[in-house]
């Protein structure tokens, strides 16, 4: 047993010596993790819900036993760029007013249905001031509401439609006046309180023709000079003056300063404030869209990309009862002018009223279906002031509720605000609509880790 113990020994002792001798086994390589970003933090509610659909308000409309439902505005996806320009501004992100042209007839030239949604929309998302204006007055119905202004003598006034000038430049409103000599002083002035907007303006814009053989004139603040503007230049052109201002309630008075050269003014623009919504209503009476078609192609192209509307509204047609055959080709040509001038923004086509003492004129209904197709042919949005109304007859019951005049075609004041409510209803509808399909739309959120 002793001799089997120190063998064993023996063997242990040499298997220990040769385990030590062999070279040290390397351990096993295992992968290097990859390196990776620290995991990011969810973003913070805000930032989520600055991406959620805005508000919209539609406005209070009457809906009483008189009153029939809103129509639809057809092919309203036409307006989508239109709706995401509104979704920037309700989220605070627009760099600029909204503007919206409405042209119209004589049911506009006093600014009835366009001051209503005016007045509808700044005192709702802020007075952005009263846009366009006139400077002539072709008649004295011609009369905007919420600022005031007028002509003095030595001026001829000049409108597309009633008082023609051979060269057809009137501006994109149909309305220009002319100086016979010199001194002669067309003004605008702010609005009196207790007015709900246009008591204060910031910046002007005076558009004017300049050519060759024209003078200049006076641009007068509050009574002072401020800029004397010259209107030659080497040929026919718009001119366009800006005028910064005190946000304040002030008067401008423009006056001829030459003695051989006349001065063609084409309106003035005022506006003030944070971005909002601007109406430029132009209405010109017995305005057909023949004569519309008439105008200067280049000067108004030129006043329209100054003015970069968002909207174009055309509610005009009530005259092409008497040019009726003409008006779809007349119109297409509006319609193209716009677009060429104004590629992305979209246009919508309204009906003519109802007219009539007792039933609706046959030639009436013509034209509310032939505006209709219009629209349909060359792809605008349309709605319907006729069915807006009432549809048939309608008339006779505006004028019995106070809201059109004696003669059963024009609109009182009351007539135009219940009209311009329900335009206003019918479009922010369509903004609701389109802003519950497409919540994320006018937003640019720019994600801040906090």
């Amino acid at each position: 047993m002793t001799r089997l113990k120190a063998l064993a020994a023996l063997l242990a002792l040499a298997l220990g010596v040769a385990c030590a001798r062999k070279a040290p086994q390397q351990p096993t390589a295992r992968p290097r993790p990859l390196a990776q970003a620290p995991e990011a933090p969810p973003p913070m509610l805000d930032d989520i819900y600055a991406c959620m659909a805005p508000t919209v308000a539609l406005p209070a409309i009457a809906m009483g036993r008189l009153d029939k439902p809103v129509p639809a505005i057809v092919d309203s996806q036409v307006l989508r760029p239109f709706f995401a320009k509104v979704a920037r501004l309700l989220r605070g992100d627009a760099d600029d007013h909204i503007r919206i042209a409405v042209y119209g007839d004589s049911n506009l030239t006093r600014d009835h249905l366009t001051g209503q949604m005016r007045r509808t929309l700044q005192q709702r998302y802020g007075d952005a001031g009263h846009g366009f204006v006139a400077l002539g007055r072709p008649w004295s119905h011609y009369r905007h509401m919420d600022v005031k202004h007028g002509q003095g003598s030595g001026w001829e006034a000049y409108a597309s439609s009633t008082d023609p000038v051979i060269d057809n430049v009137y501006g994109i409103s149909g309305i220009a006046v002319e100086s016979v000599r010199k001194g002669a002083s067309a003004w605008v002035a702010t609005a009196d309180p207790p007015a709900p907007v246009g008591q204060t303006v910031s910046r002007l814009n005076v558009f004017y023709l300049k050519d060759t053989n024209l003078g200049s004139f006076d641009i007068m603040v509050d009574g002072r000079r401020d800029t004397t503007v010259d209107a030659r230049a080497p040929q026919r052109q718009l001119g366009v003056q800006p005028v910064a201002l005190d946000d304040a309630p002030h008067r401008i008075e423009l006056v001829a300063a030459s003695w051989n050269g006349r001065t063609r003014l084409l309106g003035m623009t005022l506006e003030r404030g944070e971005p909002s919504f601007v109406i430029d209503s132009f209405g010109v009476a017995a305005a057909n869209s023949v004569s519309h078609a008439r105008q200067d192609v280049a000067i108004n192209r030129a006043m329209l990309q100054r003015r970069a509307y968002d909207l174009v509204i055309f509610a005009t047609g009530a005259n092409d009862v008497f040019t009726l055959d003409a008006a779809p080709k007349a119109m297409q040509r509006i319609i193209e002018r716009h677009r060429q001038a104004l590629p992305e923004v979209p246009i919508l086509v309204l009906s003519p009223s109802d007219r009539g003492r007792a039933h609706t004129f046959p030639l009436t209904l013509r034209v509310v279906e032939q505006r209709r197709q219009i629209a349909a042919d060359n792809g605008t949005a349309f709605w319907s002031v006729f069915e807006a109304m009432g549809g048939r007859d309608s008339m006779r019951s505006f004028k019995r509720r106070g809201l059109a005049e004696y003669d059963y075609v024009h609109f009182t004041q009351e007539g135009g605000a219940y009209l311009g409510d329900r335009l206003i209803y019918a479009l922010w509808r369509e903004l609701d609509a389109y802003l519950a399909q497409t919540p994320e739309a006018g937003c640019e959120p720019e994600i801040v880790w906090h």
